[in-house]
């Protein structure tokens, strides 16, 4: 009986962790932003130098080629070209490249199995027992 109280007590804690919790998300609002329009250019060009900025800060943020490729497996990065061609190497292609591998050789285990089973030495194991 505790046993089975305890089993249903994990199973409510464990469904509860996996449901989003309504108290968990954010109740800030954004207002938008409204330039102060007196009637002048001022406050266009002032915006527009802002925008011209703040791209340069985020291009500036941006790691380059290299970093790119230095940080990646292999220098396939997701999202480019391999070898120059006009295909993109997206997130998907990365992971079947390193799981190939794996899946050939499992595969060929798979199927040549029957064939290896008569050379495995069973002798010293015996009888699987009866009772």
């Amino acid at each position: 009986m505790i046993r089975l109280l305890l089993l249903v007590v994990a199973a409510l804690q464990v469904s509860h962790g996996f449901s989003p919790s309504i108290l968990a998300l954010p109740r800030t609002r954004l207002a938008p932003l409204r330039a102060a329009d007196d009637g002048s250019g001022d406050a266009e060009s002032s915006a527009a130098t802002t925008a011209t900025s703040l791209e340069e800060k985020m291009k500036s943020w941006e790691a380059s080629d290299e970093e790119i490729r230095a940080a990646t497996l292999g220098g396939v990065v997701p999202g480019t070209s391999i070898g120059g061609g006009g295909e993109r190497t997206d997130a998907f292609d990365v992971g079947l490249y390193i799981a190939f591998p794996f899946m050939v050789i499992s595969c060929l285990a798979f199927v040549f199995f029957p064939l290896l089973v008569g050379n495995i030495d069973v002798t010293s194991v015996g009888p699987p027992p009866t009772s």
